[in-house]
């Protein structure tokens, strides 16, 4: 593909790859050699630092990570960057700079008894890289203003129950059940009396879900439930049914679910939590924990249906087994995002650049930076990033503090984008030094105004990615056009993202579309399919479309175990299929 100037490409996102197959440099060079025989020119490498490595390891159930290190002297990228270039492949390393832990917390016991480690949060402890659990202040801080005091000392005194239409209601006092933990580790069913009553509001805003699409409108009527007369000091509280089927009628997203109300019927701010979960889906409130304020505020849950049964569902790429029939909240916000590090310390960007200096010494071709992690997800993106720096800059420049007075957020948005960029230029500056390329993602899903929760929960809110200047000021070399669940044909018929090859192709940057391998459910012609309409759609468009990039590679073989030849087990027909379409079209 290469000779034709249709570059194909593929994601090594490692610890994907060896946490359960230890991987020695033979393991490794089969992969190589496969994607080599798949027409794969370019190889990328998600970048993780030595600490994160250590922190990779601290896993229980990744034992391959543990052995994997040991056989490669403790640098998988530099084993993989040798093995791409013997076989004629370039390699580009890829940073993550707000990827610095995970958002899910752990119960501190549940910790403890694996020997770990890490940050407080209301609903537990997040894991974090080393570096950051040394400098927690670091982090991006939540608004002062938006994170009120004495919270745990205030009683709940009345639950409001938000349905997302007019649809009857089944639920009747009896029905109802109110379970309480104080750790967030097993919750207890509570005998509390309450007064209660079913009524009519007006929705106060356009809800939506996950993905952006419409629950309930602005000014539609929802029916509502109220707990009154309580007087609840626990600091977690989930509200369930005692129906044991599954036709549940009670539904909405879970973040418009419930409102919570104080002394004086004043109402409280709440982080909210429900059986749904990213990391260890298969929960249960009576013997483990929930996650509270991780991004998934916008799931439509359903009350009225039993809390014990397990339901698959999910996505074809990722599917689930989860239980639904709870709503639970906490009082309070986390003061800090779980690991994301706040651009605006000047020890974060060198931190950062450290990175950077790790990939020219291990031979890199170039250095592709991207936003997306796992490090910032929460219900709440426009609470946070009011760091010292950030407030001071933005008072010097408008003349008010935002993290206690009225701001406008796209100011600060636009003002923490301009920081960013100086260390992007600062990366570019190491590079070219070295005479490598410096690579940028745009988020073609997430940098756009109808991004659904699922993308914008992937990346900091309150800060604008200048990405027209980034191609325009000659920033960017090259860029990857980030696509997660979007497939070739949606991406490459999409407006925004032809706006943002249009202003590619006028800025003389090349442009790799980036898609899931997992969009492809193993089915190697549809990946077959998806690799061969964006090669042809470049063809048609002269200029506009420079590659193809396969994320991830873990998801084209078995990596939970090696073959009993001591070899990784390719899906069946998933590399044969693209191997066998690229010689077709070259």
């Amino acid at each position: 593909m290469q000779d034709r100037g249709f570059l194909l490409s593929t994601l090594v996102d490692f610890p994907d790859d060896c946490s359960r197959i230890g991987f020695n440099e033979g393991l490794l060079a089969q992969l190589m050699d496969r994607l080599q025989w798949m027409g794969v020119r370019r190889v990328y490498w998600n970048y993780y630092s030595a600490d994160l490595w250590q922190w990779f390891m601290g896993w229980p159930k990744s034992p391959g990570t543990r052995q994997t290190l040991a056989a490669m002297g403790g640098d998988p990228m530099a084993v993989g960057c040798r093995l791409a270039h013997a076989r004629g492949m370039q390699f580009y390393a890829v940073i993550k700079p707000y990827e610095n832990g995970t958002s899910h917390a752990t119960p501190k016991e549940v910790l403890e008894r694996e020997g770990q480690t890490g940050l407080p949060g209301i609903g537990g402890v997040y894991r974090v890289d080393p570096w950051v659990q040394a400098r927690p202040e670091l982090r991006v801080r939540a608004r002062t203003a938006d994170v009120p005091d004495g919270l745990d000392k205030a009683p709940v005194s009345r639950i409001q129950l938000r349905q997302k239409d007019m649809t009857p209601i089944r639920i009747k006092p009896e029905n109802l059940e109110i379970w309480t933990s104080a750790d967030n580790n097993g919750y207890q069913q509570r005998d509390v009396p309450f007064s209660f009553s079913e009524g009519v509001e007006t929705c106060p805003q356009d809800v939506v879900d996950m993905e952006g699409n419409l629950v309930t409108r602005q000014g539609d009527p929802v029916r509502t439930l109220n707990l009154a007369g309580l007087n609840l000091l626990d600091p977690f509280i989930a509200i369930t049914t005692n129906f044991e089927d599954q036709a549940g009628m009670f539904c909405n997203t879970a973040l418009e679910m419930v409102r919570v109300y104080g002394s004086g019927d004043q109402p409280l701010p709440i982080v909210v939590a429900s059986h749904r979960a990213v990391w260890r889906s298969q929960r249960d409130l009576r013997t483990g924990d929930l996650e509270y304020d991780r991004g998934l505020g916008h799931i439509v849950v359903c009350l009225d249906v039993s809390n014990q049964t397990t339901v698959f569902g999910g996505t074809p790429t990722r599917p689930s087994a989860e239980r639904d029939g709870i709503i639970a909240f906490a009082k309070g916000r986390d003061k800090y995002l779980s690991g994301s590090l706040c651009e605006g310390y000047p020890e974060v960007q060198n931190f950062w650049l450290g990175w950077v200096s790790d990939c020219i010494l291990a031979g890199v071709d170039g250095v592709d930076v991207r936003i997306s992690c796992h490090s910032s997800w929460t219900n709440t993106p426009g609470i946070y990033g009011f760091n010292a720096p950030i407030s001071a800059e933005y008072q010097r420049r408008y003349g008010v503090n935002p993290d206690v007075e009225p701001y406008d957020p796209a100011l600060l948005g636009d003002l923490r984008g301009d920081i960013y960029d100086q260390f992007l230029w600062a990366v570019k500056e190491r590079l070219s030094a070295a005479g490598m390329p410096l690579q940028l993602h745009i988020e073609v899903e997430s940098f756009r105004p109808d991004a659904g929760m699922s993308r914008v929960r992937t990346r900091p809110g309150n800060i604008a990615f200048h990405w027209r200047r980034w191609l325009r000021s000659g920033l960017a070399d090259e860029t990857t056009l980030f696509g997660r669940a979007w497939m070739a044909q949606r991406l490459l018929n999409d407006a925004g993202v032809l706006d943002v090859i249009g202003e590619a192709a006028v800025a003389g940057v090349p442009a790799h579309l980036s898609e899931p391998v997992g969009l492809s459910e193993k089915d190697g012609k549809t990946l077959a399919d998806q690799i061969e309409y964006s090669y042809r759609w470049s063809s048609e468009h002269p200029g506009k479309l420079a590659g193809y990039t396969m994320y991830e590679t873990a998801s084209m073989f078995d990596s939970s175990a090696v073959g009993a030849d001591g070899k990784l087990q390719f899906h069946p027909g998933l590399t044969e299929a693209v191997h066998e379409r690229v010689k077709e079209l070259y």
